[in-house]
């Protein structure tokens, strides 16, 4: 079922929401079992499946947050980039195939979902430049940690990313909307869309940054997915409003968005075989 015109939702109330087809939430189902098995080996057989600069795999508590470094987002993560299961050290071991697997499965769902944005973006912009960004996003996979403590499992935040298709298995999810964070409502079996600060500057500034917090409701379990949509990475990309006398290098924010939550830039990956 494709968005009748998510820019102007964009535009209009600051995110959107894509329905899956039944196909799709097996595929999710499926990857949330997968991830579950994944996130509850010990962590020496987790970390065989990070890489050092911890942009590929497995990412453990600690080396990520929101707002500053002495309050780490309440969860591990596994990002997995470009449909590329090799990026991933030890991707062929049966501790990890399995995930990777799902990973691969969900990687269309969510691609197809992106296609529907970006295509609703380029007719309302009139924009002919194809973004390529199989090669240059990721999905990456929350495992939160239960904490007794803390209020918020991740601070108020933006993504950095042209735009996210966010899903969670819980509560907490809390989106900015009208200067407040509400819990956000997304509905049974659908994707929320929320605009990232890569969007703002290719539309000057017409779609804002989704800010947005995750609640802590003491789950015994929670996992998020997220697709993280960001342009060519390796080569100027047309915005789709130019600015006055100002040239955006919007693949240099995509690239380097993730200092903010203290991870390496983004790798300029190869595109993957058709």
């Amino acid at each position: 079922m494709p968005l009748t015109d998510p820019a102007r939702d964009l535009l209009d109330r600051g995110h959107t929401t894509i329905p899956l087809s039944t196909a799709d939430l097996k595929a999710l189902a499926e990857l949330r079992t997968q991830a579950a098995r994944f996130f509850t080996q010990d962590e020496e057989t987790k970390l065989r499946h990070g890489s050092d600069d911890f942009n590929f795999g497995y990412r453990p508590y600690g080396r990520q947050y929101s707002v500053s470094p002495d309050r780490p987002d309440m969860n591990s993560s596994f990002t997995y980039w470009a449909d590329d299961p090799a990026k991933v050290p030890g991707h062929e071991d049966d501790s990890v195939a399995p995930f990777l697997k799902a990973l691969g499965m969900y990687w269309q769902v969510a691609a197809d979902a992106a296609d529907q944005v970006l295509a609703g973006l380029a007719g309302h912009y009139g924009y002919r430049d194809d973004l390529h960004f199989r090669a240059s996003s990721y999905l990456e996979v929350n495992w939160y940690l239960r904490d007794a403590e803390r209020d918020l499992l991740q601070d108020r935040h933006e993504d950095g990313h042209l735009f996210t298709l966010a899903t969670s298995d819980g509560p907490g999810l809390e989106i900015e909307t009208g200067r407040e964070l509400k819990q956000a409502t997304v509905g049974d079996g659908r994707l929320l869309v929320m605009p990232g600060s890569v969007l703002t500057a290719m539309t000057a500034g017409q779609v804002p940054p989704l800010y947005h917090q995750v609640r802590n409701h003491h789950l015994e379990q929670r996992i998020t997915v997220l697709y993280l949509v960001n342009p060519p990475l390796g080569q100027l990309v047309a915005p789709y409003v130019a600015e006055d006398g100002r040239a955006v290098d919007v693949a240099a924010l995509a690239r380097t968005s993730g200092a903010m939550f203290g991870l390496p830039p983004a790798p300029v990956l190869t595109p993957p075989k058709a």
